[in-house]
């Protein structure tokens, strides 16, 4: 491996002075050689070595043989880090390209990628497995996730139509209009960069142009989700579509108007708590009961009865609404394959993390 490492050096060196350009081809000759497992059939090798040893032969000749053997290792060593840096680099490259941030095991660590919440690998990553002695698992699930991102590349080079993913349910900011294009959001309701989103949209008037439903998706962490309450903001949105649907006349939708959902959604990402904070900081520090009463206070406030606040009442613990949430985690995970929350489908892209307002209005 002395030969490899002398060539990357000669290579740098060659860069800066011509003097060296001369031992390149030498030196590419016997690195190529050895790259696919022939013998290096020059003295260039030797050569290297002799010269780094020649001072110690004069000095301590008992000292060369170790010292030619740790030349030998520190080279090894040095092309494996090479190699495993050259990995890292193209993996984080395809992660980029892909899922629109250089660590899909955690979106928020790459300074390269839009701010999101990260849907963060259940799984342990790699050096925790190796740390746990679990080394088959850890290169196994390394591989199979390169794997899995380099089958994904197909999906990012084609032209996304949100309405492909969109619920049978959905409902839409503002109300649906016929002739607009239709854009789909991937949120998390306490994700901060979810409200951040949602106020940039009404900024750049992106729901004025656009016809924006969105698909719940409450981030799951090592023990329940990400944020307290997210399921059961989840659950509620769910259960006014499906309210919506059931009151809708017969062969309408429930899209004609923006419905109760959207109000939750406005009052969570928009307004203030009593206490200073933003609403939605005070509902992911809310116990369970008090989240509770604030989302059916909500519901009284934007007009619903105490009949139809019932009713929604009931449909969150229904079969219906278990599965319309499990769809969309499945839409979200399997089909979607998003890394980032929030995600964005308009403009015939996919959009990782927090969009800009100028970027929104771009889309219009």
């Amino acid at each position: 491996m002395v030969c490899i490492v002398a060539f990357i050096v000669v290579l740098v060196l060659s860069a800066v002075s011509a003097k060296y350009r001369k031992l390149l081809g030498k030196a590419w000759g016997c690195a190529w050689r050895r790259v696919t497992l022939r013998p290096c059939d020059t003295t260039f090798r030797d050569d290297v070595k002799n010269s780094l040893l020649a001072p110690l032969a004069v000095r301590a000749p008992r000292l060369v043989r170790p010292a030619s053997i740790a030349i030998e290792v520190l080279a090894w060593l040095m092309v494996l880090s090479l190699i495993v840096s050259l990995y890292l680099v193209g993996r984080s490259g395809l992660n980029l390209l892909v899922y629109g941030t250089c660590d899909k095991q955690n979106a928020q660590a790459c300074s390269l990628a839009a701010q999101a919440c990260s849907i963060d690998a259940i799984q342990p990553g790699f050096w925790e497995a190796i740390g746990e002695g679990d080394v088959f698992g850890a290169f196994g699930r390394e591989f199979a996730s390169v794997g899995d991102t380099i089958a994904t590349v197909p999906s990012r080079l084609r032209t996304w139509d949100a309405a492909d993913f969109a619920p049978a349910d959905a409902t839409y900011l503002g109300g649906y209009t016929a002739g607009r294009p239709t854009a789909l959001e991937v949120l998390d309701p306490g994700c901060h960069y979810c409200a951040q989103l949602f106020r940039n949209m009404r900024e750049a008037g992106f729901d004025q142009t656009h016809n924006v439903t969105y698909l719940a998706y409450p981030i799951r962490a090592g023990v329940g989700d990400k944020f307290a309450n997210s399921q059961l903001i989840a659950t509620y949105l769910t259960a006014i579509r499906a309210f919506e649907a059931e009151r809708a006349p017969a062969g309408s939708t429930n899209a004609a108007a923006e419905t109760g959902d959207w109000f939750i959604l406005e009052q969570l990402f928009t307004t203030q708590a009593a206490d200073g904070t933003t609403t939605q900081e005070w509902m992911n520090a809310a116990s369970a009961a008090d989240a509770t009463l604030r989302l059916q206070q909500w519901l009284s406030d934007d007009g619903y009865t105490a009949d139809d606040v019932a009713r929604i009442v009931e449909l969150t613990g229904s079969p219906e609404v278990a599965a319309s949430l499990q769809h969309a985690r499945e839409v979200v995970e399997n089909e979607i394959r998003t890394v980032s929350i929030p995600s964005l489908i308009g403009g015939g892209r996919l959009h990782t993390g927090l969009v800009d307002v100028d970027t929104l209005r771009g889309l219009g």
